[in-house]
């Protein structure tokens, strides 16, 4: 019993001092770049929007072409459009920018696939999490719905072909948090959003696709843009220190683990020699 006590303990100590590993390369775009991600760009000129409302990632008709206007920032960022979106950079040093204030039907996007393991499982309720955080900007000309500018986001079972996580609005669109931007109410503003998507434990190691888009209008003469940071399978707060990568350990940690090994490997040779 003594053995099975010092052992799960220094497991304990040892799980403890490893922080939870994101899924995704670069997740809080520490990097200053956009490495591990996917870029691309299409142009929202063949009429808009399909279908009825609401609508969904199946309602998106772009036409080829457009230019990547997207950006990694960091401190000293000043907003484009001016919106109150705070804090930029969300969490760590970076965060990405999908798209800018370049109208003519412009369309930008990023995405990224993994494979989610073990390391995706959040100890404090022991289930596979994805976590991240996102900002909107959309200016609102007052076109039909189906050609106003709009953002989608999309978190993915590649494997399974399921969508696990879906947000999709347009400028101006009822039911949604977006606000005008303070002495530009020409242009609306969703602040950051955290999402939680859990993962059942059903699809470990599936691959996970994150997919956001961001979309001018449909007219040509109007802009939208968004921004994406802080993945994890922790909650990671507004400020907080990054992306939940699992850092290199630091020189006290790895001196803590090896202390909790070692006091694990006496403990049972002292519970050995007192049998023997």
């Amino acid at each position: 019993m003594i053995r099975f006590v010092r052992t799960t303990v220094c497991g304990a100590l040892l799980a403890a001092s490893l922080p939870a590993m994101a899924i995704f390369t670069n997740g809080g775009f520490e990097s200053g770049d956009f490495t591990g991600w996917t870029q691309g760009t299409g142009l929202n000129n063949l009429g808009g929007l399909t279908g009825a409302q609401p609508f969904t990632g199946a309602s998106i008709n772009l036409g080829a072409g457009g230019t990547f206007t997207g950006a990694v920032v960091g401190s000293g960022y000043t907003e484009l459009a001016t919106a109150p979106i705070t804090p930029i950079p969300f969490a760590g040093a970076h965060s990405a920018r999908v798209g800018d204030t370049t109208p003519n039907y412009n369309t930008n996007l990023i995405s990224q696939q993994d494979a989610i393991t073990a390391a995706d499982r959040d100890p404090g309720d022991n289930k596979l999490h994805v976590r991240f955080s996102y900002a909107v900007v959309l200016e609102d000309p007052g076109h039909t719905a189906a050609q106003q500018p709009f953002f989608y986001l999309r978190v993915r079972n590649i494997t399974k072909g399921t969508d696990l996580y879906e947000d999709f609005a347009f400028a101006g669109q009822t039911g949604t948090a977006f606000q005008p931007v303070p002495g530009n109410p020409g242009v609306l503003y969703l602040n950051w959003k955290p999402a939680d998507v859990v993962v059942p434990d059903a699809d470990l190691g599936d691959t996970i696709e994150v997919y956001l888009l961001a979309a001018g209008c449909a007219q040509s003469g109007h802009y939208g843009y968004a921004y994406l940071d802080g993945f994890g399978s922790r909650v990671i707060p507004p400020g907080g220190g990054g992306s939940a990568v699992t850092p290199v350990p630091t020189l006290g940690e790895l001196s803590f683990m090896a202390l909790g090994l070692l006091l694990a490997g006496a403990g049972a040779v002292s519970l050995r020699r007192r049998r023997g």
